[in-house]
């Protein structure tokens, strides 16, 4: 009998969830609201939810954690979400697949954004003879690190075009000055193909030396260069998790849908509007305004859900990368290859129900 208790609890929880109300307890009175320790890549959406009060509204109190104080590097959220050191995370979609490689088994519920945000460009010198993917054999590409998603993306564009691995040469400059080094290498002849998200593709569009050759900031664009969408940013949490708190996940996962329903209808100035003092201390409001308006076509419009073929090509790219020596680099590049599939990389059980409630 007691089984059956606690299963209907948690029925009537998720129930509840659906239509967006606030548990109550036997008295009549909203419980403590329950405690959640996140981690971010980005607070935008975040502090927004905050601010709108859809945290509060779902009976959530959540705690923003650095990554750093609860793992030994930044990159490796994924064993504090496992052994419950972490709740739930805000980051890039294949840090689930280099999770499962790792038997350390995340999954997303949510996603954020469809495209990756880059910008790939051709120096004006070459834009007659560099036409497309096909054509990056023997160029010089800046593409940032290793390890790094431009990397990947560019790795998997040249292979998507026939070209085996090593037919360009990577240029991978320093963070500290890196805008002098690709226009210095522009000029020289050291670059050839620019791999880069904002501010970088304003201000090397801004010198007049570029021409955007793919576009990866928008769903159409990156459907158009890659075949599908790419779900970057995302929210995820563990396996476990999902299993011993389904409500807390709903709850979590109403508050975003919530929250980019807001985003999807209101422009860069009235979003910016609806954030906290808080979140522009030590930013310049006009500069982090228009950041905000370049990011918002990268964010998932109305659907908010994976598909199969974009968990699918994530998972090829990380599959078929060349990653560099870094320990970032080999933490993605290694684990058991047999443990990913696709499917098991989200679930859209959370944002389905939060969707249909929720116009």
């Amino acid at each position: 009998m007691r089984m059956i208790r606690n299963r209907i609890a948690v029925i009537l929880a998720l129930v509840a969830t659906t239509f967006g109300l606030g548990l109550v307890s036997a008295q009549g009175q909203s419980p403590e609201p329950v405690r959640l320790r996140l981690s971010l890549i980005d607070p935008l959406l975040t502090m927004l939810a905050e601010s709108l009060g859809h945290f509060r509204a779902e009976g959530l109190e959540v705690q923003i954690v650095k990554v750093e104080s609860v793992s030994s590097e930044d990159y490796l959220m994924q064993e504090p979400l496992v052994e419950g050191r972490l709740d739930a995370s805000y980051h890039w979609f294949h840090h689930v697949v280099f999770g499962r490689r790792h038997n350390l088994p995340v999954k997303a519920v949510l996603k954020v954004c469809d495209a990756p945000g880059i910008k790939v460009l051709v120096a004006n010198r070459l834009k007659d003879e560099i036409k497309s993917a096909a054509d990056f054999k023997g160029r010089y590409i800046a593409e940032g690190a290793g390890y790094a998603t431009k990397s990947v993306l560019m790795n998997y564009l040249a292979r998507q075009a026939g070209l085996p691995r090593g037919s360009y040469t990577p240029v991978n400059q320093e963070v500290e000055g890196r805008l002098e080094h690709i226009l210095a290498g522009l000029k020289d002849g050291r670059v050839d193909v620019m791999a880069f998200m904002e501010p970088m593709t304003s201000a090397l569009l801004a010198t007049n030396q570029t021409t955007v050759l793919y576009d990866l900031t928008t769903k159409a664009g990156t459907e158009q260069a890659l075949g599908a969408a790419w779900p970057a940013q995302c929210v995820f949490v563990s396996d476990r998790f999902i299993a011993e708190h389904p409500a807390t996940v709903q709850h979590l996962v109403n508050a975003y849908v919530r929250t980019l329903r807001f985003v999807n209808a209101h422009t860069a100035e009235e979003i910016a509007d609806r954030l906290p003092a808080s979140y522009f201390a030590g930013k310049e409001r006009t500069r982090e305004v228009e950041r905000i308006r370049k990011f918002l076509p990268m964010m998932a419009r109305d659907d908010y859900a994976f598909t199969a073929a974009s968990a699918k090509l994530v998972l090829d790219t990380v599959l078929t990368s060349a990653f560099d020596q870094s320990a970032e680099g080999q933490f993605r590049a290694t684990g058991e290859n047999d443990r990913v599939a696709a499917d098991a990389l989200y679930t859209n059980e959370f944002v389905d129900r939060a969707m249909a409630a929720i116009k």
